[in-house]
């Protein structure tokens, strides 16, 4: 399959495809990896850095500041609302709902109110590949005469399946359909 590019827009196809991997810049430091089989969704809890995990063998739930699990349920019969992308809270957050984005659909937040972003590449399937960026860009965006500051995120084993920051912006994760890396600032 042939894929137009606007010509407007081929210099930064290029310019992006000419990046190579790297990890998140400072002030981003890797908090770690965690494995996770079969992950579908995850979600923030509201206000916060607690990340529900949703997977093939049941709930789990990460504290992202510190990179470990604080509670997990192996029941595979919880309850998990599809259609409004919600699941039931384990641990401290039994009785909430919280929010789901994955393989069902939704979304955290791509970007941070200090100007942090992120973004897939909508051209390199089936390749995923992820763009960072701050100072307020975009991918297809620099502000005229600013140098591109991109950082590009990929190289995944598995497919992504969610990806963003955390409600305050503090943490930056993403999630594949093996594990999920966690960055924090």
């Amino acid at each position: 399959m042939k894929i137009n590019i606007p010509e407007h827009l081929k210099d930064r196809f290029v310019a992006l495809d000419n990046i190579k991997y790297s990890e998140p810049p400072l002030p981003w430091k890797k908090i770690g990896i965690l494995s996770v089989g079969g992950l579908t969704d995850v979600g923030f809890a509201h206000s916060s850095e607690l990340l529900i995990i949703v997977s093939a063998s049941g709930r789990g739930l990460l504290d992202c500041r510190k990179g470990t699990f604080i509670a997990r349920d192996t029941d595979e019969n919880f309850e998990f609302d599809i259609g409004n992308l919600e699941v039931e809270g384990i641990g401290p957050l039994q009785g909430q709902k919280i929010r789901t984005n994955g393989l069902y659909g939704g979304g955290l937040s791509t970007s941070t109110s200090d100007g942090w972003r992120i973004e897939r590449h909508p051209l390199s399937w089936p390749d995923e590949e992820l763009f960072l960026s701050s100072q307020w860009q975009t991918m297809l965006w620099t502000k005229p005469g600013k140098k591109i500051e991109i950082t590009k995120l990929g190289d995944f084993i598995t497919e992504v399946r969610a990806f963003g920051f955390s409600p305050n912006g503090m943490i930056l994760i993403i999630a594949t359909s093996s594990d999920i890396a966690i960055y924090g600032r």
